[in-house]
């Protein structure tokens, strides 16, 4: 009997009259090793996922041997991260599977070392790379040891050397054995399975060996292309690039997170009409130092001269994209530059056809029922759409298939050859080299300018863009929900776990129960408690003064609510709101309760990391075991909080840099800026849902139940 079949299987997402799966039949065998290739939007990662068991067919069936244990690598890999510190994460599956502590520290040391973490198993999953992350995402599903391992483009955002480090331990995972579905867009990757099935329009329309794949040219063509073809992209006015115009120099360039150094002293020129590659492994800066050149993150040291500003396309394209269909988000930014009529037509239909999306196909369709590869070109179009005489692309050809990547770079060409400066980077070499000049990261890191005092001509020094500032904002409110990465030695930091959190769930509970006037008291005892935790007291009062407002709001919004008893004292009427000695009280507790609930979770979150945190919570919860109360399933959904809220603000911050990016904001002031970010919400809502689906789905995927 087959590991797996698949018998005649059809399937079409709900609401959209796009067939994804039409007709698939195929069996799958104990120890095979299976690459999944086609084009994006062919169906691949939806047959990954039905075979995962995330869904089933709307006809025919698929058939499992019993007790199989799938697990799947999604394309995404910050949506399949369920903890907030690296080693709990890669720890998760292992624990739903019921394993003993010591089996489940083994997988967890193990799997992280293949995927060259174990120096971060203490760090929090949000402070990861993309690149990082998509590693952590292979080893929580590798600490599963699946019987079927699906891999849908887990390698997508990795340098070279970590994608050929997993891909060894793939093979070496199936000599032993172990089934491997792996759906790629990666030649090599392809080869080194035994078997291949291409996928087009939802069908299988090949299945065969390696060999067999090569010989069948038709096919193999129409997935990665003609031998050679990247050498077309290269420009025929190489020496006469090398005298053109600089279009963006920059002198001496530093930047760090607190005490780490990301990068220092960069110094790197480019012209006028070129396309430059960047190069580097993953995580060493790339995204950071690109944010700088587009003026959303502050350098600490150096000098940025630019033609104008550059416009940045951020790695992840679904940060990118926020309006419901795709024309009217690539038309986002030109309506921003008051681009209209006939003219903001043509834009976005030229932008779109650049990017490999055909307008008239894609331009009505939702974005929601876009593939992820779909989603990348759209983010792309969204960006030429701004017509910037600068524009730097971040990793703009991941998850794409090859004859897209290579379309993708010809549009750059045409970018460059129309006098664009275009700036991008990648992992592939042959991307690279197609480019008119080579950028590496340990060359930008170890070399020096040698002439940091060349005429400048029609560059000007570039700043922090405008609104950018927002940016820190939104960092500062993700810190609140952390502690700080060196908890400093004192009495509260001294008790164990539980005792730390049975104290502030004490200290919490009677400074929001107390009445008034009772719970000034709670005031000074909160104080205390934050000096013998030497959490610093100005924090707390600063977080106190900005949310003052909020506090006031919400406490005269009870005195309006609250109503009023018989006997009561009318001190003050207005229409429909009264004022009585009753509700000035309730206004006065509400604050004091405010204040006192602020300090207490302040100085919590001060002196507890999440580890602490949730080993609290086990500690105290534990005398309910024996009611077989589920006190892990309650440890788990507060780690699970730990992760979504930094997960969401990392989200809202993508949509900002988008914004800001394309001109939402702009010179609005009052309540022109207040009304500039309402289209924020609409976009942070979606994605919320969305993220939640996307989590409940990685929960899925590791066997929580």
């Amino acid at each position: 009997m087959p590991l797996l079949e698949l018998k005649n299987v059809y399937y079409e997402y709900p609401h959209t009259n796009k067939i994804a799966l039409d007709n698939i039949n195929f069996s799958v065998s104990q120890g095979e090793y299976i690459a999944i290739l086609g084009l994006n939007g062919s169906g691949k990662s939806t047959l990954a996922r039905l075979i995962a068991g995330f869904f089933e067919p709307l006809k025919g069936e698929v058939i499992k041997q019993n007790g199989i244990l799938p697990g799947i690598v999604f394309q995404q890999p910050k949506e399949q991260i369920v903890a907030g510190i690296v080693e709990r994460d890669t720890a998760f599956g292992p624990q739903n599977l019921s394993m003993t502590e010591s089996e489940i520290e083994l997988r967890t040391i193990e799997c992280l070392s293949v995927v060259s973490l174990v120096d971060k198993a203490l760090s929090k999953t949000f402070e990861l790379s993309l690149g990082q992350t998509q590693r952590l995402a292979f080893s929580g599903i590798l600490a599963l040891f699946p019987d079927l391992l699906i891999l849908d483009e887990a390698t997508a955002m990795l340098d070279p050397d970590s994608k050929n480090q997993l891909v060894e331990f793939v093979n070496a995972w199936n000599k032993k054995g172990h089934t491997v579905i792996s759906v790629t867009h990666d030649l090599d990757e392809a080869l080194a399975a035994k078997r291949i099935i291409v996928m087009d329009q939802g069908q299988v329309i090949f299945d065969g060996s390696p060999k067999e794949f090569k010989e069948t040219k038709n096919i193999f063509e129409s997935i990665f292309g003609i031998d050679g073809e990247y050498t077309s992209f290269k420009s025929l006015n190489s020496e006469k690039n090398k005298s053109a115009e600089t279009s963006l120099k920059v002198q001496e360039l530093s930047f760090s997170y607190g005490d780490f150094s990301v990068f220092k002293n960069i110094s790197f020129e480019l012209k006028k009409g070129t396309l430059v590659a960047l190069t580097g492994p993953s995580g060493c800066g790339k995204s950071t130092l690109f944010e700088c050149l587009a003026g959303l993150k502050k350098n600490q040291g150096g000098k940025i001269y630019a033609l104008s500003r550059p416009v940045l396309g951020l790695q992840e394209s679904e940060a990118a994209l926020f309006e419901p269909y795709s024309a009217d988000d690539v038309a986002f930014g030109p309506k921003n530059k008051n681009i209209k009529g006939k003219e903001l037509f043509e834009r976005v239909k030229k932008s779109m056809e650049l990017a490999g999306l055909d307008y008239k196909k894609y331009g009505n369709l939702p974005i929601v029922s876009l593939s992820g590869g779909e989603k990348r070109k759209l983010s792309v179009a969204g960006l030429i759409a701004l017509d910037s005489d600068i524009l730097i692309f971040d990793e703009p050809t991941a998850g794409l298939d090859p004859v897209s990547r290579k379309n993708l770079l010809a549009s750059f060409r045409k970018l460059a050859e129309s006098g664009k400066t275009v700036l991008f980077s990648t992992h592939r070499f042959q991307e690279a080299e197609a480019a008119d000049f080579r950028l590496r990261w340990e060359d930008l890191i170890s070399k020096r300018e040698e002439n940091s005092d060349s005429v400048l001509g029609n560059l000007r020094e570039m700043n922090l863009i405008e609104n950018a500032l927002m940016l820190e904002k939104i960092s500062k409110a993700s810190s609140v929900f952390s502690s700080p990465e060196k908890i400093p030695p004192s009495f509260i930091n001294s008790l164990s776990a539980g005792k730390k959190t049975f104290l502030f769930l004490i200290l919490f509970f009677v400074s929001i129960l107390l009445p008034f006037p009772a719970c000034i008291a709670m005031i000074f005892v909160n104080i205390l408690y934050s000096i013998l935790a030497k959490s610093p007291l100005k924090n707390a009062f600063k977080i106190i003064a900005r949310l003052v407002p909020w506090i006031v709001i919400f406490s005269l919004l009870g005195i309006i609510l609250f109503p009023v008893y018989e006997g009561d004292r009318i001190l003050f009427s207005w229409k429909m709101i009264f004022v009585t000695p009753r509700k000035l009280l309730l206004f006065a507790a509400s604050f004091v309760h405010s204040v006192c609930a602020i300090f207490a979770i302040g100085t919590y979150i001060f002196t507890a990391d999440e580890r602490q945190v949730m080993d609290g919570i086990a500690a105290i919860l534990k005398p309910l075991t024996f009611f077989k109360f589920p006190v892990r399933s309650v440890v788990l959904i507060v780690g699970i909080i730990f992760r979504f809220i930094p997960l969401l603000l990392d989200e809202f911050s993508g949509i900002i840099k988008t914004q800001i990016i394309r001109g939402t904001f702009g010179n609005a002031k009052g309540i022109k800026k207040i009304k500039s970010i309402i289209p924020v919400f609409v976009p942070l809502v979606l994605q919320t849902i969305r993220k939640a689906s996307c989590l409940a789905d990685a929960l899925t995927a590791r066997y929580f139940k």
